[in-house]
């Protein structure tokens, strides 16, 4: 991991159902925000309304011109199972794009 004495930024991109509210997306976005930070691979989650599992194969995939590493929730609602997709960007030093120079 690189060493920050300052802030760290970036963006995080999300695809899911719309089975979960707002606060329960927000949740497991900054859940694998933490999990990016951290090196994690793998975590249980658990919030309002769902119940499941936050993994990633520390794969990087691309969205138009940025990109970053891939998240998968394997979530469990009370509609059923559902899934949502994070990529989470850091920007900090133009990592996660060829085009940010920051």
């Amino acid at each position: 991991m690189l060493e920050h004495k300052g802030i760290r930024w970036g963006y995080v991109f999300l695809r899911a159902a719309s089975h979960l509210d707002a606060d329960g997306l927000h949740d497991l976005m900054l859940q694998a925000v933490e999990m990016f930070l951290a090196g994690e691979e793998e975590r249980q989650v658990k919030g309002g309304g769902f119940d499941g599992r936050l993994r990633t194969e520390m794969r990087y995939e691309i969205i138009g011109s940025l990109g970053g590493q891939r998240f998968d929730a394997d979530l469990e609602t009370a509609y059923g199972q559902d899934t949502a997709t994070f990529l989470v960007s850091e920007q900090t030093q133009g990592m996660g794009s060829v085009i940010s120079r920051n």
